[in-house]
């Protein structure tokens, strides 16, 4: 289903929710993080990506910038090449909108913004990825979903919990065996079997 996913952004036409969707699924960043990056935030030289704030909503306050969860959810992401390839076409693509709108233009550096550059709700995230998935007839899945599926990825091509739990932004390792203790569990028997295999004599 990831796959699938993956394969339906690739050609979609809405670029700003082609590129926040595609991080999602490739970082495991939480919604808050993604609306508040900034461009300043790319390290493009080292590929890195840098997760310094949270954009949220509440109808008091309307769009506005906290700190992130926790000590641990700062913290700095390396970037599949993949993913590097859409940023370079997404910034392009900001770029040349940014100057058609001239004055007009609301420069606030976030890389996900309204029509005029104004910073986007993070609801508008789940607007994006619903109605992608309305038109391409794929399953209904939530934003978090990406988050999760991103980390049991890791866990199942053998990354080292310890950096699962980081890229996460999970101050301890223990967050992160609570959560997917059940994904784990799966992922040692299968490490069982290969060393059975691996030993067995051959018949």
């Amino acid at each position: 289903e990831a796959r699938q996913l993956f394969e339906v952004l690739s050609t979609y036409p809405d670029i700003r929710a082609k590129t926040a969707i595609m991080i999602l699924l490739l970082t495991g960043m939480r919604r808050g993080e993604l609306v508040g990056l900034e461009w300043k935030d790319i390290d493009w030289e080292c590929h890195i990506i840098s997760i310094n704030r949270v954009g949220a909503y509440c109808k008091e306050l309307g769009i506005y910038t906290k700190e992130p969860k926790t000590a641990g959810s700062v913290r700095r992401l390396t970037l599949p090449e993949l993913l590097m390839e859409q940023l370079v076409a997404y910034k392009e693509w900001y770029d040349k909108t940014a100057e058609l709108w001239g004055d007009r233009w609301v420069y606030s550096d976030r890389l996900f913004v309204q029509e005029q550059g104004k910073p986007i709700s993070p609801d508008t995230v789940h607007f994006w990825l619903n109605k992608l998935l309305r038109e391409s007839g794929l399953r209904h899945i939530t934003v978090h979903s990406l988050r999760h599926t991103n980390i049991t990825l890791q866990i199942a091509a053998g990354v080292p919990l310890v950096t699962v739990a980081g890229r996460a932004g999970h101050s301890r390792t223990s967050t992160t065996t609570d959560i997917y203790s059940h994904f784990i569990q799966s992922s040692d028997k299968f490490a069982a079997d290969a060393l059975d295999n691996l030993f067995k004599k051959k018949e």
